[in-house]
């Protein structure tokens, strides 16, 4: 009894959607065309489009003002070019050259960084910024830096410990 009474409380609950589904075949669908010069609002009604459209905001900028640019300086004095290349451990110290890796790209930043710190510093109140310097200089040349860049053994055996 129980059954027969889920069934069919189912089974009515069921025909609306049916019957519903049944309406939706028979209709067919509304072809609504376009104006070929016009658009239409929500209801279906055309709207009026101005033959000369003007915007809602007028605007100018006014004249910029630009600053005259400071000429720089020319400096005569020619740089002394160095006649001899430099050795293999000269290279490998000197930052003029950064070798493409990004470990060197940091260091050598890092290294930008303590020594920029040190030279505003008046007095040496911490000692870490100098101590930490000398290491990065070491892992520097460690790293061949430098020069070609590092090898992939070197990342571990030149790492700085503290």
């Amino acid at each position: 009894m129980l059954r027969f009474v889920m069934l069919s409380v189912i089974t009515l609950s069921l025909l609306p959607l049916g019957a519903a589904h049944a309406k939706d075949k028979q209709l067919k669908p509304e072809v609504i065309t376009l104006p070929a010069d016009g658009a239409l609002d929500s209801e279906g009604k055309p709207l009026a489009i101005p033959k000369n459209p003007s915007s809602a905001l007028n605007y100018s900028a006014g004249p910029t003002h630009t600053k005259q640019r400071r000429e720089k300086r020319s400096t005569n004095k020619q740089k002394s070019k160095r006649t001899k290349p430099l050795s293999r451990k000269q290279q490998l110290a000197s930052r003029q050259h950064v070798a493409d890796d990004p470990s060197c790209r940091w260091l050598d930043k890092r290294m930008s960084h303590l020594e920029n710190s040190l030279k505003r510093q008046q007095k040496h109140q911490y000692g870490y910024q100098d101590k930490e310097l000398r290491a990065r200089q070491s892992e520097w040349v460690c790293m061949k830096c430098g020069a070609e860049g590092p090898s992939q053994s070197d990342h571990h055996r030149c790492q700085y410990r503290r």
